[in-house]
């Protein structure tokens, strides 16, 4: 999916993946924010945004696929059910 975002004033690109989180998917990731960053961005606008999510992400996929200076690409993990009402308020509450 391709967002543009006003305020930032980038493109956001986000992708959302099935199972677990592959090499591959953070190398497609970052073929798109180039293709974006190279061809769709104009001079006064920022970088390009990309995020992949998935349902299962492993940190040292993350941490070896990505080049240590990157903030381009973020990675995180989905639920694929919403938490209970019980869950948000506790959450809620906890960060009070």
């Amino acid at each position: 999916m391709v967002f543009y975002n006003r305020i930032l004033k980038c493109f956001v690109l986000i992708d959302l993946k099935i199972g677990e989180l592959k090499h591959q998917d953070l190398g497609q990731m970052q073929m798109y924010v180039n293709y974006y960053d190279r061809e769709m961005r104009l001079e006064d606008e920022n970088k390009t945004i990309g995020i992949v999510l998935c349902q299962i992400k492993s940190d040292l996929v993350v941490e070896y696929t990505l080049p240590e200076n990157n903030e381009q690409i973020f990675a995180s993990k989905y639920k694929t059910i919403l938490p209970s009402r019980e869950d948000l308020i506790q959450l809620i509450s906890e960060s009070r």
